[in-house]
């Protein structure tokens, strides 16, 4: 129990800044591990002055070999150091150059399989916002799909689905490009959502996550998500859920 509490407390390092303020952007993030320890992984980090990146990854299984993982995977995508950060590549300037989300997740991809090689796969979405271009990029790699809040009202699901990450050899993923503006919101959520089993028998879904985000997308970026997670209790008639929940919303301010 101990070594457990001391884990919960290590992993939850890897979250500290629940809200991050890029200026023109803003990231606000929500982690509920089902246990002491989870294998669900969400964050941020910025590439330049008019882009950020954001991801939700989450790691088959439970416990703390899932939590062990996402530990591994955590610091493959950190923002402080361009070198060890697997979403970067030299440049011929010596420098540093985003890859587009697709090689992302196939950099990812290869690593399990021929680096790790454990029986363990992950499913993630990758998107970078560009507030330059006005665009989102995305990848969606067996990940629930994301939801896109416009500032006129409408929400849409986005996304083009795809395989998990670690599973098959050369695989490939997509990469969706859509047009965003300032006032728009781009939301990543793990499965603990839409998954999660009510009374009825049903699961949340998708409809789930719409009707909620219908009720509370006027509200702030951390009351959202703490908002999505009060109705999926409130629905689901449970505190304790029986998957890890996460969800990462980027404001464009």
């Amino acid at each position: 129990d101990r070594d457990l509490i001391e884990a919960r407390k290590l992993q939850q390092t890897l979250i500290r800044d629940r809200v991050r303020d890029y200026g023109w952007a803003r990231a606000s993030l929500i982690l509920r591990n089902s246990g002491r320890v989870g294998g669900d992984l969400v964050g941020s980090f910025p590439v330049d002055d008019n882009r950020v990146a954001l991801y939700s990854i989450d790691v088959s299984g439970h416990g703390v070999a899932s939590a062990m993982m996402t530990t591994r995977l955590a610091g493959f995508l950190t923002g402080s150091s361009p070198d060890q950060n697997l979403a970067f590549r030299k440049a011929s300037d010596g420098g540093h150059e985003l890859l587009p989300p697709d090689a992302v997740a196939e950099r990812f991809n290869r690593l399990m399989l021929e680096e790790i090689q454990v029986e363990q796969y992950f499913t993630m979405a990758f998107a970078v916002v560009d507030r330059a271009a006005g665009t989102i990029s995305l990848t969606q790699a067996g990940h629930p799909h994301p939801w896109l809040l416009r500032r006129d009202g409408t929400i849409r699901q986005i996304g083009e689905g795809g395989l998990p990450i670690g599973l098959i050899p050369e695989a490939r993923f997509d990469r969706l490009v859509l047009p965003v503006l300032p006032g728009d919101r781009l939301l990543l959520v793990s499965d603990g959502f839409t998954e999660c089993p009510l009374p009825s028998g049903r699961d949340f879904g998708d409809e789930g996550m719409l009707q909620s985000l219908r009720q509370s997308a006027h509200l702030s970026g951390p009351d959202l998500l703490e908002a999505l997670v009060w109705d999926l209790s409130y629905q689901s008639g449970v505190d304790a859920f029986p998957d890890d929940v996460s969800g990462i919303v980027l404001d464009m301010l």
